[in-house]
């Protein structure tokens, strides 16, 4: 047995999110648009992390 069973600790999972645990268990791979979304995320988190620091364009708040 399960410490957090015997105590009682485990959290609640509701019925959807079980759904989609066990679909993403018997589905690995990631379709073609979940790896172009995942492309995109990565470049806009790859953009605002590691801005270029080579522009030298003026902006709004270059003003302040």
């Amino acid at each position: 047995m399960n410490l957090k069973e015997f105590l009682g600790l485990n959290f609640y999972t509701s019925g959807l999110d079980q759904f989609l645990t066990g679909f993403d268990k018997t589905h690995p791979k990631l379709s073609a648009s979940q790896h172009r979304e995942m492309d995109k995320y990565a470049r806009i988190y790859r953009l605002r992390d590691k801005p270029s620091e080579s522009s030298d364009e003026k902006t709004f708040w270059d003003k302040f």
